[in-house]
């Protein structure tokens, strides 16, 4: 019984192709026409060019000018003030005063500045549209009619075909 099972199974394939034919012929292409498509890129490219720059540098916040300055502006106003009851006031004034004025003219004196290049950089992008061929429309002669299909390949002067022969049952 096995035997006779598998025996008709390996029928079943021949019997389906027995309702059914198929061939492969070569038909003429009559045209080939590339398909296509633009293709568009950003190119990063960089662009680097020298600026002169100026720098500012900041002397250290010395002590010193305000010192001084008040050192000055006592001496001065105690002597201004040698003969008055209000020398000690006068000379304390003065050295406030000197005091600022000194604190002043140092930090104006400590702000040098000058200038330098310096190299810049930026990034920038460039369009570049290029042709690409997506395939091809291909129209081809077969049985005295024309049929058009797509390709990836060019197919040259003939595109095979599968034609099947199949009863209308």
């Amino acid at each position: 019984m096995k035997r006779t099972l598998a025996g008709l199974l390996a029928l079943l394939p021949a019997v389906a192709l027995a309702d059914r034919q198929s061939s492969i012929v070569e038909a003429k292409v009559v045209s080939a026409e590339p398909i296509v498509r633009v293709v568009s890129e950003r190119i990063p490219h960089e662009i680097c060019r020298e600026e002169r720059v100026r720098v500012v540098e900041r002397g250290s916040r010395s002590a010193t000018p305000g010192i001084v300055g008040a050192v000055v502006g006592g001496t001065v106003a105690g002597v201004l003030g040698r003969n008055s009851r209000y020398q000690p006031v006068i000379a304390g004034a003065g050295a406030v005063v000197g005091a600022s004025v000194g604190s002043d003219i140092g930090r104006r004196r400590h702000h040098d500045s000058y200038y330098m290049t310096e190299e810049v950089c930026s990034v920038e992008y460039q369009r570049r549209e290029r042709e690409e061929i997506d395939g091809y429309r291909v129209r081809y002669r077969y049985s005295g009619n024309i049929y058009e299909t797509r390709t990836e390949r060019e197919p040259g002067r003939t595109i095979p075909l599968r034609v099947e022969i199949q009863p209308l049952s």
